[in-house]
């Protein structure tokens, strides 16, 4: 059992500028992490032209307006930069923690782009964020387009493990009650 402990895994943590992603990053640190592990962060940017709403966990799908040709290049730029700032944010962070860390930003859809991120770094393991909508809010969205955790859940070629913070504009922290849901712990049974 303790060659178990000691061996290094692969996690893949999903990052945005959203509360919940935060939540999701400061609890893998602090729960799930080990010095050993390589961590790898992912940021995944919304197609060249498109914006979404910044308070959405792996960008909401239902707050997305197409911008004009010329306003996207510029858009294109100043998200580019975004991005890098965020991420080697959260390098820091990891960092800080000890942990061996690398990032990147991709462009594309963040529920397929994780996935085949999962496949690029051989992730043993993914987490992401939740968003905590109401009740009315949650049910429009899936019945619209699904939740990125949902899809990922469904489609990871790993276990996901899903944070879901219980009051993240409450002022929560990593040391508060949250809900976790992991999935695919049956494919390693298979194995």
């Amino acid at each position: 059992m303790d060659a178990l402990l000691e061996e290094p895994r692969t996690v893949l943590i999903a990052v945005d500028q959203s509360p919940g992603a935060e939540f999701a990053f400061d609890w893998a640190v602090k729960n799930y992490c080990r010095a050993n592990d390589m961590v790898h962060l992912l940021y995944v940017r919304r197609e060249d032209g498109w914006l979404s709403s910044p308070d959405s966990v792996l960008f909401s799908l239902e707050h997305q307006w197409r911008l004009p040709a010329d306003a996207a290049a510029k858009g294109e730029e100043e998200a580019e930069a975004t991005a890098a700032v965020f991420l080697q944010k959260y390098i820091e962070r990891a960092s800080k923690a000890k942990l061996i860390c690398r990032g990147r930003t991709v462009v594309g859809d963040e529920r397929e782009e994780i996935c085949k991120e999962v496949l690029w770094v051989c992730a043993d393991v993914l987490i992401v964020g939740s968003r905590d909508l109401n009740c009315v809010q949650n049910v429009m969205r899936r019945v619209f387009f699904g939740s990125v955790s949902e899809y990922c859940a469904q489609h990871s070629a790993c276990p996901v493990i899903v944070v879901k913070p219980s009051s993240v504009s409450k002022g929560s922290s990593a040391d508060s009650n949250c809900e976790m849901h992991i999935t695919g712990l049956d494919t390693l049974e298979d194995t």
